[in-house]
């Protein structure tokens, strides 16, 4: 690669570390060789690049060795001369910065800047500027305030700072003066304009943090918060930046907030920018660590250390950099402004800046929902003559789903006959109810033991059938406490004995039990079978409850097997089984597996009636979580999604309580999806990036869909750089498997980010690589357009003769495919594209003829716009060599071909046929 090269795609690189890289190689390179203009160049782009890079330090020092030789030969280097007084800005603004520099230096410097704007017949408005910025910095705030008014009313001119950074240095010292609705009205116009600097528009936003607060625009503040610190976020050179961001958490009462960010960039200090950002960063990170220390947070750590021993070390390092640059500068305006942020309190302690859903929202515990409430049974239990009626009475009862009624039955049972004597059989029974009660009550451990002891008092009163029941229940009690295979042993034995010997009755349960176990422990298909028979004797059945779990099982097993039509069915008819047997409990679970099953295959509307049916059951707290977690995440998807913002982010907050870390990026990842489609992209970007680390921490092969949500949601934020990092950290996590189609479909979407962003020349060998990929997946008309793609991204990076031999390779390749539409199409669009790049080299004899092929393969598709491009093409191509005459009947055909809607290309075409036609008279 010559210097020429680096220089070039050093301009495409963002700022930081590697292009500062790539261009110091380029100086090296230039000196060596002796490329005065190369070098000149070089230094001047490193200049820029140490600026925005984070290492202004070593930018003193390309710019004075540019100056030198500007000032030796203006003629020679005439052509950066605005770009050199525009580098006079910066300087100034470094120099501040940076204690160790005397002040006088700092004077001479804009004394200089000063006498070549003159010279140079610029307006003083950035002089003023820089004086007003440097008056400032030292606390003289009359002279400020002077040279405040001057800047106002010079003229701007092209040495100015840009529409947004100027006002932004205005609003920041109306700021300082207590003008908050002056601050924001001169900004906001600003915000709703289009913005292209490096800087904007996040400094903008920063500046207008506390403006906002105070004037009780709370909305705009924390949306200003977000936008901004994302931008700066991933910049060194804004570290005082977000200094600002940290304060202005510690002001609103956000210290967890504002820790999360002192942890992401305290390692920064080591390699800070200047002093003065590591002042500014070091004062407001101990003003937050210090407030979370004194409210009881002591205990919380940063960097491994405990937050108020952090903050004590952070606080003098602040004050001793203030009177470093207060020593400097001969004033305590350093040292006054440090003390202040130190001792800072929160204006607003009620003020949340977290997004729903995200991790500093739930930093707090979750108040602990209450438990439900278990019905009281108030009627009279019935006078019986002999325990073993009110045994009957109450074990009826329960077969029936009258709970409350069955427990207060055996209440009474140990009131009126618990001290007198009882058979085994008697106690067995009872023994057998208080399992059936520690069961409701979810008491695992007190059923078990219960359920035990019945099994023994059974087998001593000889009664097997009872024996065998409670071993079954046994069994399904094992199963919901994880003891999946024992609790299987213990429910087939218990089958078993009941279909030999069992009454009608007891069939069904027993079979239903069995259909449980066997689907607990991954024998589905048998589950299904086994669920069949439990359904021949299920109406026999004395509980209502036993032919919609049937159904409702059914769904389940079948759902895991794929057959989703027929568990669909199956939970239809398991919801309409509980809705009419008026077991809301049972219906609201019915109402939940119908939903997913219609959810999955893609009836949508139906599935939300199916929840909101679920819903409006009363039903446990587990049940109605499952329902609305389920009805959110099918709304996160829909036009509806703000409906399902709420629920989703209650959800997250009781995961969170529940320290349920696995399930949260999860539902994290349906929440982002929720706040995108619902117009809210900053809320999505922050919750998707934290669900995004947790899948990278464990190893999530999940990571890769967010990070493909994260494309999207970037692209609406105009994050330009983010959606790059996304898509190259996609192409490298699929490029390790062995999917060479889904390589090529990333690395296609990466090279068209890069030619949005006019990165031609890395947007050509992305496509490159997107064409060996096509190729290799046996795509060939879709490398085909690749190759296309890169061989105009190579034109328009300048280099000609390397983008006419992939014009080449692409023709070779489209010669090879059939004559099929989708191969015509991307032939028509060679020729096209081919066209114009042969027009670009001054080519026209060879463009014409291609731009005649594009329009005819077109034409065989029916393609009528295309057909009008190519064929305006066509003509004006015809009309620059003079062939007017065969230009008119181009236009003419190609006109007839574009539909009547597309009014701009029938106005360029109709412009095009007056020109001919007045080319030939």
């Amino acid at each position: 690669m010559n210097v020429t090269e680096m220089l070039d795609q050093a301009r495409e690189l963002p700022y930081g570390a590697a292009q500062i890289a790539l261009l110091e190689q380029a100086i090296a390179h230039a000196d060596a060789q002796r490329l005065t203009d190369e070098a000149f160049e070089a230094r001047m782009l490193a200049t820029t690049g140490y600026i925005y890079g984070g290492e202004p330090a070593r930018s003193f020092v390309t710019f004075s060795w540019c100056l030198t030789e500007f000032d030796q030969d203006p003629v020679r280097h005439g052509g950066w001369t605005h770009s050199l007084l525009w580098s006079f800005k910066a300087m100034v603004n470094a120099m501040n910065k940076f204690p160790e520099i005397p002040l006088g230096r700092t004077v001479d410097v804009l004394d200089d800047m000063e006498r070549r704007w003159r010279a140079g017949g610029h307006s003083p408005h950035a002089v003023y500027a820089h004086r007003h910025l440097l008056a400032r910095h030292v606390g003289d705030l009359d002279a400020a305030e002077q040279w405040f008014d001057r800047w106002n009313t010079a003229p701007r001119d092209d040495l100015s700072d840009c529409v947004g950074c100027d006002p932004t240095n205005k609003a920041v010292w109306l700021a300082t003066r207590g003008r908050d609705e002056e601050a924001v009205a001169l900004a906001e116009p600003v915000l709703a304009g289009r913005l292209t600097c490096t800087e904007q528009p996040q400094s903008m936003y920063t500046t207008l943090l506390l403006p906002y607060l105070r004037t009780g625009r709370a909305d705009a503040a924390r949306d200003a918060h977000r936008r901004a610190y994302r931008l700066h976020r991933t910049h060194l050179a804004d570290l005082a930046d977000i200094a600002q961001h940290v304060a202005f958490c510690r002001l609103t009462g956000n210290d967890v907030l504002g820790l999360e960010i002192v942890e992401r960039h305290l390692g920064w200090l080591e390699r800070s920018p200047t002093p003065f950002a590591t002042m500014t960063f070091a004062a407001a990170a101990a003003s937050v660590l210090r407030g979370l220390d004194t409210s009881g947070n002591g205990g919380l750590t940063v960097a491994g250390r405990s937050v108020g021993a952090v903050a004590e070390e952070l606080s003098a390092r602040a004050l001793e950099l203030a009177a470093r640059f207060d020593a400097r500068n001969g004033t305590a305006h350093q040292s006054e402004g440090t003390r202040e942020t130190l001792s800072a309190v929160p204006i607003d302690a009620n003020f949340r800046l977290a997004v729903p859903g995200s991790r500093s929202a739930h930093a707090a515990p979750a108040v602990a929902e209450p438990a439900p409430v278990r019905p009281v049974w108030t009627d009279p239990v019935p006078v019986t003559d002999t325990p073993d009626e009110l045994l009957d009475l109450a074990e009826a009862a329960f077969r029936g789903r009258r709970e409350e009624e069955a427990f207060a039955a055996w209440t009474a049972f140990d009131e009126r006959y618990g001290s007198g004597p009882l058979t085994d059989l008697q106690q067995a029974r009872r023994t057998d109810a208080a399992g059936s009660r520690a069961s409701a009550d979810d008491d695992a451990a007190g059923a078990e033991t219960a359920w035990r002891q019945a099994d023994a008092l059974y087998a001593a009163a000889g009664d097997e059938v009872r024996r065998q029941v409670v071993r079954g229940r046994l069994g399904m009690g094992l199963l919901r406490a994880g003891r999946a295979r024992e609790g299987r042993e213990l429910i087939e034995a218990s089958t078993a004995y009941l279909v030999a010997e069992g009454t009608p009755s007891r069939l069904a349960r027993a079979y239903l039990r069995l259909a449980y176990a066997q689907a607990a422990t991954g024998l589905i298909p048998e589950s299904v079978a086994t669920g069949r028979m439990a359904q021949e004797h299920a109406d026999a059945a004395e509980d209502p409850s036993v032919y919609g779990q049937i159904l409702a099982l059914r769904a389940q097993a079948l759902g895991q097997l794929g057959e989703t039509e027929e568990a669909e069915a199956a939970a239809a008819e398991s919801r309409d089984r509980f809705r009419a047997a008026g077991l809301p409990d049972e219906l609201a679970h019915a109402c939940f597996l119908h939903g997913v099953t219609l959810r999955q295959l893609d009836r949508g509307e139906e599935a939300l009636v199916a929840f909101d049916e679920g819903l409006a059951a009363p039903c446990a707290p587990a049940v109605r979580r499952l329902v609305t977690r389920q009805r959110a995440g099918l709304l996160a998807n829909s036009a509806r999604a703000a409906e399902a913002i709420a629920p989703l982010a209650e959800e997250i907050a009781a995961l969170t309580a529940a320290d349920d870390r696995e399930t949260v990026p999860h539902t994290q990842f349906e929440l982002a999806i929720a706040y995108l489609n619902a117009g809210r992209p900053l809320d999505a970007a922050e919750v998707a990036e934290e669900a995004l680390a947790a899948f990278e921490a464990a190893g999530e092969p999940q990571a890769l869909a967010v990070r493909d949500l994260l494309v999207a949601v970037y692209q609406e934020l105009s994050e330009h750089e983010s959606v790059l990092a996304q898509l190259t950290a996609m192409a490298t996590t699929i490029a390790a498997g062995d999917d060479p189609e889904a390589l090529a479909q990333i690395t296609e979407r990466l090279a068209e980010a890069l030619d949005r962003l006019d990165r031609d020349a890395t947007a050509a060998a992305r496509f490159a690589d997107a064409a060996a990929a096509w190729s290799t997946a046996k795509r060939p008309v879709d490398a085909l357009r690749a190759r296309r793609r890169h061989a105009t991204s190579l034109l328009w990076a300048a280099q000609p003769e390397p983008a006419l031999a992939a014009l080449a390779e692409a023709d070779a390749a489209a010669a090879a495919l059939p004559d099929e539409p989708h191969a015509i199409w991307e032939r028509a669009m060679l020729d096209y594209d081919g066209a114009r790049l042969l027009d670009r080299l001054d080519r026209s004899d060879e463009a014409i003829p291609r731009a005649a092929r594009a329009a005819e393969g077109f034409r065989s598709l029916g393609a009528g716009t295309q057909v009008g491009f190519a064929g305006l093409l066509h003509g004006e191509l015809l009309r620059s060599v003079g062939r007017a005459a065969e230009a008119g009947p181009v236009l003419s055909a190609a006109l007839a071909q574009v539909p009547d809607d597309e009014r701009a290309l029938r106005g360029q075409l109709e412009s095009a046929l007056s020109a001919a036609a007045e080319d030939r008279f």
